[in-house]
């Protein structure tokens, strides 16, 4: 049987930038993305156990979906680099999208927690933007 892995080659980050109380959001793209990583969250264990219990007894609570990074080559005119530059100062929760190749998507609100660069001799300037998942993060079918 043929592999069903899906490339992640033609995947796309956005950042909302529509104004605040807006029906619908304005998907930004964020441009030069290199690579992505995050949805690393997990549940909390509430322990349960009590005097009449054999053994540890255990439930799941809240998930904590974690953190998200994208890794860019930085460009100081792209007009998403700019909004996620611009919501860290503010400290302000955004929406943002991961788009993958298929059409299928995930969005999730969170914030920009660190926008670093890095360069060097015969390198262009790089960041990992990592940010900071606040909520769900919202599997979304393709075409919608």
């Amino acid at each position: 049987m043929p592999s069903t892995a899906m490339s992640a080659q033609g995947s796309k980050f956005y950042v909302n930038t529509a104004a605040d109380g807006a029906a619908q959001p304005t998907w930004t793209k964020v441009k030069n993305v290199k690579s992505y990583s995050g949805f690393d969250g997990s549940a909390s264990e509430i322990d349960v156990t009590d005097l009449d219990s054999t053994a540890k007894e255990k439930r799941l609570g809240l998930i904590d979906n974690g953190s998200f990074s994208i890794d860019v080559n930085v460009d100081m005119t792209d007009p998403g680099q700019l909004a996620l530059k611009s919501a860290q100062k503010a400290s302000s929760k955004e929406s943002f999208k991961l788009e993958y190749p298929d059409g299928t998507a995930s969005t999730f609100d969170g914030f920009v927690k660190s926008f670093p660069i890095a360069g060097g001799t015969d390198a262009v300037i790089t960041s990992t933007v990592a940010l900071t998942i606040s909520g769900p993060v919202t599997d979304v079918p393709a075409g919608t």
